[in-house]
């Protein structure tokens, strides 16, 4: 396929006969009685072909559309390009490349635009589907709940284990055990780790905060691009847009993924197995009243 620049866009052929009819073509351009003015197209086939240049017609598959001062039209790689007309080719390519990664930038954003009513009431559904679940894992993480149980989350997302785990004073034949075993020391208190629980769909407290980056970083960009013309945007703010919206229909599907996971994760008899760690009265009272915010299922 060949990519032309034009004015208010890009042209794109799709086999070599439409680079041939190109008006002004020529197969054997001699580059000694020839003066570049500008590259117009980029290239890429399968199908081989002779470089337009007269002192090599090597054939090849990749390669650039340009004109001469005189109107001449020719293909060549860029290897030729260099040999044959040095720094002016290598400027010449270095403002087509800029020119044309604009361009195809504001088309991507352009053909986004006409789908957006769709994919902003699918991303609006998605934050308002993870919001509960958000509000639950930002309180695990040390806000709203006791100090054992956002220790215990913390570890879990560190670790990616869901074990709930406390420690006990080991029994007297336990501890003789581990004397023998060589893992406890006569002159220390032995103490043994026993888990009393497992908290399901752990992996959705490691992806949060990349989820939650997504749709902090999303939701102004597909509101700006409601009501922008993509023409009149900066070449800033359009990378910008491209950037954030690049692959925007599989990260909406991996971030509905995560929610669904988070969602599973916060529910009231998943979270409520963490009392289990929990002595004082006071920090049960409050997990309490936190596990009852949350949903049953």
């Amino acid at each position: 396929m060949i990519t032309i620049s034009v004015e208010r866009g890009v042209v794109r052929l799709t086999s070599w006969d439409e680079v041939y009819e190109t008006p002004g073509f020529v197969r054997a351009l001699d580059p000694k009685s020839a003066a570049l003015k500008e590259i117009i197209g980029v290239y890429s086939f399968s199908s081989r072909q002779p470089c337009g240049l007269k002192s090599c017609k090597q054939p090849h598959g990749n390669g650039y559309l340009v004109t001469t001062t005189d109107g001449q039209v020719t293909n060549l790689g860029s290897v030729c390009g260099k040999s044959a007309f040095s720094v002016v080719f290598t400027s010449l390519q270095k403002i087509f490349d800029r020119d044309l990664r604009a361009k195809e930038r504001r088309e991507r954003l352009e053909a986004l635009q006409s789908r957006l009513p769709a994919l902003v009431a699918r991303f609006d559904n998605l934050r308002d589907n993870a919001r509960p679940a958000y509000k639950a894992v930002t309180s695990l993480r040390g806000t709203g709940v006791p100090q054992p149980v956002a220790d215990s989350v913390q570890r879990m997302m560190r670790s990616g284990d869901g074990a709930i785990t406390t420690n006990r004073r080991g029994t007297k034949r336990e501890r003789e055990i581990a004397l023998e075993s060589g893992i406890a020391r006569p002159d220390m208190p032995y103490y043994v780790t026993e888990t009393v629980g497992r908290l399901s769909h752990i992996a959705a407290l490691q992806s949060y905060d990349s989820v939650r980056k997504d749709l902090l970083e999303l939701e102004p960009a597909l509101h700006r691009l409601e009501g922008v013309d993509v023409s009149s945007l900066s070449d800033k703010e359009a990378r910008h847009l491209d950037k954030v919206t690049g692959g925007l229909d599989a990260r909406l599907d991996q971030m509905e993924q995560v929610v669904v996971t988070l969602k599973a994760f916060a529910t009231r008899d998943n979270i409520a197995q963490l009392a289990a760690i929990l002595d004082s009265p006071a920090d049960r009272k409050l997990f309490s009243v936190f596990v009852a915010s949350l949903p049953s299922t």
